[in-house]
């Protein structure tokens, strides 16, 4: 029995002691338990960097789904309505750091795939006042700036148009905003000629990449808006801005816009595009709000000519075309009124001329004649001298802050040429294709209006 009993003993101590030798000791396993810990609060705060990087990038966006009529019959060779996407942008906005920011925006619209914008701004964590810009971004102009979601009328002025292609420009900008003070300075340097066409004799773009600058000119910008308060009416901003560039000379002369004088240059010379504008943006809080703006803007804008090209045993001389200087002004109005909290009615007038040396009556009348075949081509004064004036009514209703549903006609009026005594007709006209084909000749007679206007009906989604 005892033989037994100590046998049971011996066993039991035995088990005890191998349980024992087998499961970890209490320091083991808090040191095990320590490492699952540190694991986790590390992939805690991976997640959280990865978060808070997140977090400093914001997205917005807004697509502009319309159907437009047009009534002009030089488009019936084309469609006199159609449905299409006017923008469709995503915009990118990371806060890198404080006072540090870049943007991102592309238009997927389609057929028309852009970057828009691409720029990063630095603002002065000290005085809070200065921030510098680089990239490629809007030129610094009211309505250029004007976002194309807010806008009033579905496009820009045709002077906006026509002197700022494409809105935005490649360069650098300081900008100052006194926080004590409701001044706003913006003064930028870009490649300059961003959407400027500079064709050569063969018709190829010579200004075709966007990204590189075509010569070694650059422009400047300037825009001054100062902000005053009118107490429990509303307030008025007014401004004014400059732009100061050049384009490189291809050709050996320069004609003006009076047709009557030319000037000799070399290549590479400098052939200026320089004018200065005034604005004005009135905002009052009357009848629901009302707000007046409108801007002026003249001086002088130049096309680039191409030299002669001497003949080849296989093909004849070309000859020069020289560079055209043109005088121009152009301005625009608007009133817009809010009709409730859905509804806006918005006018605008606005008015380009080409040049304003000459009058409608001049055109085909005026020009430059030269009696060499072979150095230079003759000019005359033609449709590109004519002024322009639309009238612009809109309707917006607003279902909420992202949804607008906007209705728009534009009324166009060219200015009218001379009459031909002879023919009874005006002294420019233009043939125009109809739907089937058939090409009218001298369809359009510019002594008349001829019939350019546009109806749209837009619906916009922002996010």
């Amino acid at each position: 029995m005892k033989k037994l009993k100590t046998l049971l003993f011996l066993l039991v101590t035995l088990l005890a002691f191998n349980v024992s030798a087998q499961e970890p000791s209490q320091a083991e396993k808090i040191a095990e338990l320590n490492d699952k810990v540190n694991g986790l609060l590390e992939r805690a705060a991976t997640s959280e960097s990865d978060l808070a990087k997140l977090t400093k990038i914001k997205v917005s966006g807004y697509i502009q789904a319309q159907y437009q009529n047009f009534e002009t019959p030089a488009l019936l060779a084309k469609s006199q309505n159609y449905f299409s996407l006017r923008r469709v942008r995503v915009k990118f906005t990371y806060e890198a750091a404080d006072g540090i920011k870049f943007v991102l925006q592309p238009d997927f619209a389609p057929g028309n795939l852009s970057l828009k914008d691409a720029y990063a701004v630095v603002n002065d964590r000290w005085t809070k006042s200065f921030s510098l810009w680089a990239g490629k971004f809007n030129r610094p102009n009211y309505e250029v700036e004007y976002s194309s979601s807010q806008r009033e009328l579905t496009e820009r002025s045709l002077v906006i148009r026509t002197l700022y292609p494409g809105e935005r420009a490649i360069g650098a900008k300081l900008e100052f905003n006194p926080t004590s003070f409701p001044l706003h300075v913006q003064l930028a340097v870009f490649n300059g000629n961003d959407g400027l066409t500079i064709a050569n004799s063969a018709g190829t773009n010579l200004n075709a990449t966007d990204n590189i600058d075509y010569d070694n000119f650059k422009d400047v910008m300037a825009r001054v808006t100062y902000n005053l308060a009118l107490g429990n009416f509303g307030g008025l901003d007014f401004g004014a801005h400059g732009y100061f560039g050049a384009a490189k000379s291809n050709a050996l002369k320069t004609l003006s816009s009076d047709y009557t004088t030319i000037s000799d240059v070399k290549f590479g010379d400098r052939v200026s595009r320089n004018w200065l504008g005034g604005e004005f943006q009135l905002f009052a809080d009357v009848l629901g709000g009302l707000s007046v703006k409108g801007e002026y803007i003249a001086g002088k804008n130049a096309t680039i000519g191409y030299a002669p090209v001497a003949a080849t045993s296989t093909a004849a001389a070309i000859p020069g075309v020289a560079n055209y200087q043109n005088n121009f002004a152009g301005y625009y109005l608007y009133l817009i009124k809010n009709l409730g909290k859905k509804n806006q009615f918005a006018f605008r007038y606005d008015y380009y001329d080409p040049n304003t040396d000459i009058t409608g009556k001049d055109v085909t009348i005026k020009g430059y004649t030269t009696t060499s075949a072979t150095t230079l081509k003759t000019k005359m004064s033609g449709k590109g001298d004519l002024a322009t004036s639309t009238f612009g009514f809109a309707f917006h209703h607003y279902f909420d802050d992202n949804i607008r549903v906007t209705f728009c006609y534009e009324i166009v009026q060219n200015e009218k040429v001379g009459v031909n005594a002879t023919t009874g007709v005006g002294n420019y006209t233009e043939d125009y294709t109809q739907n089937d084909g058939q090409v009218v000749k001298k369809g359009l007679d510019y002594s008349k209006v001829v019939p350019q206007n546009v109806f749209t009906l837009r619906i916009q989604a922002k996010f």
